[in-house]
Formats: structure tokens, C-alpha cells, sequence
């Protein structure tokens, strides 16, 4: 148990950190947008299958996130479909893999491994260059208040579905 609270405080402390520097940068021509809501009100919706759970997944975890984007010059819905890489588990992602809809420039991202919750994702043109970042913000809230997300990792289904927010990143086009 102690382990998932460091792990819960590092991730506060990364995702802490991430939106500082987003901050800063959005001066410097850069967009900064929130997606689904913010870690105060989480409104954007992920679901997974099969379920993440606290053992590594043996195979590819399929899953769908979408939310309203907010922010200056960000509107609409943003959605992305994709997949884990095995090995996936609540506590530690692997990298993952997913086409974007519905934000200018972008048509797919490419998430890093690392403690959950906390890992970076690239946001990926057309052409295949890196026009942006964002950094999920998964350890605010879950779809079922009465049973806390967490709780579902220690079960045969898993986590299926989440509450999440985020903070999206698109560079300055060149």
C-alpha cells in the first residue's frame, strides 16, 4: 500500500510540475488547452478492454478517451482511439498508440511507459512531426464515486472506465 501512495505522489508532484511549464511556454506562442475538464472537475471519459488491472496485461489494452477541449483558441472534441502495449497494469503504463480526431494538425500521439498517470505523450502531424504534447491527469476521479477506480484494478474485470483531466500542448506552427 505504501508504494501506491509514493507513486501517487510523484505523480501529483509530475503533473504539478507539467502544468507550470505548460503555463510559462503558452507565452511564447505556444496553445495551451485544457481536455476533459480539470483535475477539480474531471469531465473527460476513458474505457478500456479488457480492464486495466494490477497484474501486466498479456496482451494489447484497446481504449477510447474523449472530452470537451477549453482554453484560448480550443474548442470542440477531442478523441483518442488506440491501444496499450502488454505489460500494461494500474500502477505502471506501458507506451501507447492512438489516432486523434477533432484537434487541428494532429492525427495521432504516442504515449511513454512510466508510473501511471504521470507519463508524457507526443501529438504527431500528418507528416509525422511532433507539434505538441499533453499529460493526462488520471488520479483525480473515477466513474463510479461509490467504488473508486483503484478498487476495480484488484478485480477479475479491471478498470474499465475513468474520469480524467488533461492539459494539451500545441507548439507554435512553423
Amino acid at each position: 500500500m505504501r508504494s501506491r501512495a509514493v507513486a501517487l505522489v510523484i505523480a501529483m508532484a509530475a503533473v504539478g510540475l507539467l502544468a507550470t511549464t505548460g503555463s510559462a511556454a503558452a507565452g511564447q506562442g505556444e496553445t495551451v488547452c485544457t481536455w476533459g475538464g480539470t483535475p477539480a472537475a474531471p469531465t473527460g471519459v476513458a474505457t478500456f478492454s479488457p480492464g486495466i488491472t494490477n497484474t501486466p496485461s498479456t496482451g494489447p489494452i484497446q481504449f477510447t478517451a474523449t472530452g470537451v477541449l477549453a482554453g484560448s483558441g480550443c474548442t470542440g472534441k477531442l478523441t483518442y482511439t488506440g491501444y496499450f502495449e502488454p505489460g500494461h497494469t494500474c500502477a505502471l503504463n506501458t507506451a501507447f498508440h492512438a489516432k486523434v480526431t477533432g484537434l487541428p494538425r494532429v492525427v495521432r500521439v504516442e504515449g511513454q511507459p512510466g508510473v501511471a498517470g504521470t507519463a508524457l505523450a507526443l501529438l504527431y502531424d500528418a507528416d509525422g512531426n511532433v507539434v505538441g504534447s499533453e499529460q493526462a491527469q488520471f488520479l483525480t476521479t473515477f466513474a463510479n464515486e461509490s467504488d473508486p477506480g483503484y478498487l476495480s484494478c484488484s478485480t477479475p474485470q479491471g478498470l474499465t472506465e475513468a474520469f480524467w483531466s488533461d492539459t494539451v500542448e500545441l507548439f507554435a506552427s512553423r
